[in-house]
């Protein structure tokens, strides 16, 4: 299977333009999420120098209020201040943004300098009840000064950070530029063409595939596909009812196998595993396959199968050579037939003469012995008669079976007609005959096939449908008889034609006649086109 090489390069110049930007748009996206990601570590850490100002303003003053009041309340607070203070600064010291940085250790040592003064200056001189106006006085200024130190190397870093939030957040809005849009552009429209593009691109391919599989399934060759691997994926109903094979049995199964579980079947699956082999083809193969004692003579076909030039697999047609064609369906007919009529005489006939043998034997022996005389030998004799009867009916039904001897006497209506009266009463099945004349121009010997065909259809209809009403069209057209068997049984979708209604299409070719069958809107209908004889009719 090929497909258009244009359609096939603009599908894969398109499909690499996709993967293409696909991956500078995700690189840029992960540079954006990498600028991202900093800038909300920054703000976090903008939070954490918040409160670390809260906690340097608390602390500075509770010192203060400390030197003032000189209560031990404030110095506790103060120390726990500090501690917090101590713990938040090395956290900010040691994190990734501002790691090692300059402002951050100087912030630390100004720390350092005055939780200094508050434990060499503040506490000793507060405790010592020292608390001249002059100390109060020095120790409220130096507190002042450490703490506007402290404040203002605490702002200087809240602006540097200020500042690189405002840098990343250039940077991510910097990154959504015009590129990042083209390429979005291109994606989108690469996407969007893409599947139009595969679309065209596969829709003869899967029509051609879809095409292939409704033409092997419904075909009258028998189609078998294997595998690469030689393993069968699909055998249709042609080839299930040719070889005798079930699907659950050989679907999967390796040809290989064959020879073993299938022998009848190795003259044509030879060819079959040499194709798979060397990828070969072998058309018009004469195979003889052998079918419960009978030969039959195929023409099989070996065709491997690529898909974008590379071998999956191959397929084997096979079909009934065109001399051997009608030949199985008519013996089959014929024997058919034969072993019916071979248990009717069997079953009836000979039924009602062993009962009238041995009803004489009875009679005789017990008139011998004078225990059967006047009315009761008369009503004996009477029952005989009666059985010779039905005999005599029987046989009649029988060889009317083997040659309708009356369309020789009355013609075909009339036969048919008599032949339907039995089969209502057998088979409780209401039979309509519709005509516009009972004088048919047609050979003696096309009106005998006429009337196997409608025996075999009306026979079909008894085993196979659920109709209470059959209805017999004839119409003529011009110079073609047209015969209508129509019941009212239902359609159902799957329908396989048996080897009866083959029969009957057989029986159709032997007078020059078309024969069609399926279902119609109410039941299965069969309809039989015959030439009409131009002039009259023949007594041939």
């Amino acid at each position: 299977m090929t497909v258009n090489k244009w359609l096939l390069k603009i599908f894969i110049i398109l499909l690499i333009l996709t993967l293409v930007t696909s991956i500078f748009l995700f690189i840029k996206f992960m540079n954006t999420y990498e600028q991202v990601d900093r800038m909300r570590s920054f703000q976090e850490q903008l939070a954490d120098l918040d409160d670390l100002s809260s906690n340097i303003n608390n602390m500075t003053s509770n010192l203060q209020d400390y030197i003032i009041l000189g209560e031990q309340e404030f110095l506790e607070n103060y120390y726990l201040q500090s501690s917090s203070i101590a713990k938040k600064q090395t956290e900010l010291y040691n994190s990734p943004t501002l790691s090692q940085n300059q402002d951050v250790l100087q912030l630390i040592e100004l720390s350092k300098s005055f939780m200094s003064f508050a434990s060499l200056e503040v506490i000793p001189i507060i405790q010592s009840k020292d608390t001249s106006w002059e100390n109060i006085e020095y120790l409220y200024n130096r507190n002042n000064e450490l703490t506007y130190e402290l404040m203002n190397k605490l702002n200087i870093i809240k602006n540097e950070n200020d500042a690189q939030i405002t840098k990343y957040s250039q940077i991510t809005i910097l990154n959504i530029d015009n590129k990042i849009k083209l390429l979005l552009f291109i994606l989108l429209s690469t996407l969007f063409l893409l599947p139009y593009m595969a679309y065209l691109l596969f829709k003869p391919l899967l029509a051609k595939c879809v095409y292939i599989s409704e033409l092997a399934e419904y075909s009258d060759d028998a189609v078998m596909f294997i595998d690469s691997n030689g393993d069968v994926k699909y055998v249709n109903k042609s080839c299930q009812d040719l070889f005798g094979l079930l699907p659950e049995n050989v679907i999967g199964k390796n040809i290989q196998l064959f020879p073993e579980f299938f022998p009848r079947l190795q003259n044509a699956i030879q060819p079959l595993f040499h194709s798979v082999i060397h990828q070969k083809e072998i058309l018009k193969n004469k195979v003889t396959y052998k079918d419960d004692g009978r030969s039959i003579d195929l023409t099989v076909d070996y065709i491997p199968t690529k898909l974008f030039d590379r071998f999956i697999g191959s397929i084997m047609v096979s079909r009934i050579a065109n001399n051997q064609k009608d030949k199985p369906l008519l013996l089959d007919t014929l024997e058919k037939e034969r072993k019916r009529i071979s248990i009717e005489i069997h079953d009836w006939i000979a039924r009602y003469m062993s009962t009238i043998i041995h009803s004489l034997d009875y009679n005789l022996r017990l008139h011998k012995n004078g225990d059967l005389k006047g009315e009761p030998l008369l009503q004996s004799l009477s029952d005989l008669r009666s059985h010779c009867q039905n005999a005599a009916i029987e046989m009649r039904g029988i060889m009317n079976d083997i040659h309708p001897y009356l369309i020789d006497k009355v013609g075909l209506i009339s036969a048919l007609e008599s032949y339907i009266t039995t089969f209502e009463k057998l088979n409780n099945i209401k039979v309509f005959i519709f005509y516009h004349d009972r004088s048919l121009k047609l050979k003696k010997k096309d009106e005998i096939i006429i009337y196997r065909i409608i025996q075999e259809a009306l026979s079909n209809i008894v085993k196979h449908a659920r109709a209470t009403e059959v209805d017999i069209n004839f119409t003529k057209e011009h110079d073609t008889l047209k015969i209508e068997i129509m019941d009212n049984g239902g359609s159902e979708v799957d329908f396989v034609a048996g080897k009866g209604l083959w029969g009957m299409r057989e029986r159709a070719n032997l007078m020059g006649g078309t024969i069609v069958f399926g279902y119609c809107e109410i039941g299965f209908c069969v309809t039989l086109s015959v030439p009409i004889i131009p002039g009259g009719q023949n007594d041939e």
